[in-house]
C-alpha cells in the first residue's frame, strides 16, 4: 500500500510538472466575421461536412438557403459570389456563403490535385436542404 501510495505522489508531482511547464498564451487570430444575413432561418443546429473535390471539379451555380461558413483543409479553390470579385482560396482559408446569395464558382483551383474543405451549414434543422443547385448561368 505504501509503494502504491508513493507511486501516485509520484505520478501526480510529474503530472503537476507538466501542467505548469511555461507555454505561450494562446493567440486568437481573427480569420472571419460576417453578419448572418436576416433571410436564415433561426439558428438552432449547426451541420458540418467534409467534402472533396476531384482535380478541376466545380461545384457548379448554386445558392443556399442557410448561410454556410468553413475552411479549406487541402488545396485550393476558384470563389466567386454574385456581385463581388472571383478570388483564389487556399488552404487555411476560411469562407463564406449567406443564405440566399448565389455562389457563382467554387471549383478545385488544381488541373491535377484534389482539393478539401469542411463546410458548417448554420440551420434550423436537420430537414431542411443545405444547397440549391441553379444550372448553368
Amino acid at each position: 500500500m505504501k509503494q502504491t501510495l508513493i507511486a501516485v505522489g509520484a505520478l501526480s508531482a510529474i503530472s503537476a510538472a507538466a501542467i505548469a511547464e511555461d507555454f505561450p498564451p494562446l493567440q486568437r487570430v481573427p480569420v472571419l466575421e460576417e453578419a448572418i444575413p436576416s433571410s436564415n432561418p433561426p439558428v438552432k443546429l449547426v451541420r458540418g461536412a467534409r467534402i472533396r473535390f476531384a482535380p478541376r471539379q466545380p461545384t457548379g451555380l448554386h445558392r443556399h438557403p442557410i448561410s454556410v461558413a468553413g475552411v479549406v483543409t487541402a488545396g485550393s479553390f476558384i470563389f466567386k459570389r454574385e456581385g463581388e470579385p472571383e478570388k483564389v482560396i487556399k488552404t487555411g482559408d476560411s469562407f463564406f456563403e449567406p443564405a440566399g446569395v448565389t455562389t457563382e464558382r467554387f471549383d478545385n483551383a488544381s488541373a491535377t490535385e484534389p482539393a478539401e474543405l469542411i463546410a458548417f451549414y448554420i440551420t434550423d434543422t436537420k430537414d431542411r436542404p443545405l444547397i440549391e443547385m441553379l444550372g448553368s448561368k
